[in-house]
């Protein structure tokens, strides 16, 4: 039996916020997709971005990215507000993501939204750490070391650090801790969403 599908990645479905999420407009896409006989939704890359935004030079190849994190659902878990949300600045243009404006207001917003998790960290986080650190411990140490030298090539990181010391690592982590528990939070939200998307999207095509 013939199926078919749409290719359309995430970051192009319309959104207040300067790029395509995985919120209610993702639903109602997967909706569309039903109704139209469709069987399958290809998104491209989800992976967390590299250098000049690309999905194909990632950090990581377990990460997700957190520019698809939809705010309007962090929103109703009361970690922003929507008067937050749109007091940032998500480029002049509804055709178009403007990376660079994207990456300034969009990791300032969740910044706030982390220091608001951080006063009630739910049980699901801890158990999404267990569950993922084979992975999330070294990428998120990675991200808040690379932060901590103004987003420098780790090739020009200090030796000790570069070279993966333990001494140097383990310093480190306790310098870092606070930017560290940032990318987990992150990584606990992207996948939270991402899951709940899937599930709908195998549940309705």
């Amino acid at each position: 039996m013939r199926t078919s599908g749409v290719l359309m990645a995430i970051s192009s479905l319309p959104s207040p916020y300067g790029i395509g999420t995985m919120g209610k407009a993702a639903r109602k896409f997967v909706d569309f997709l039903k109704k139209g006989g469709q069987k399958y939704w290809q998104i491209l890359p989800i992976s967390q971005t590299g250098y000049g935004d690309s999905p194909y030079q990632s950090f990581s190849s377990y990460a997700g990215n957190p520019y698809f994190i939809d705010l309007e659902y962090l929103c109703k878990d009361k970690l922003l507000t929507k008067k937050e949300c749109e007091s940032f600045d998500w480029g002049g243009s509804e055709s178009y993501v403007d990376y660079g404006t994207m990456y300034v207001s969009r990791y300032a917003l969740l910044k706030i939204a982390y220091e608001r998790f951080k006063t009630d960290i739910p049980q699901e986080y801890w158990d999404f750490c267990n569950r993922e650190g084979y992975w999330l411990e070294d990428y998120t140490l990675f991200m808040a070391i690379k932060d901590a030298h103004d987003g420098a090539s780790w090739s020009q990181w200090p030796y000790e650090l570069k070279n993966r010391h333990g001494d140097a690592l383990n310093k480190a982590r306790e310098e870092y801790a606070d930017a560290i528990g940032f990318y987990k939070m992150l990584q606990y939200l992207f996948f939270e969403q991402w899951w709940e998307l899937k599930a709908y999207a195998n549940e309705n095509c």
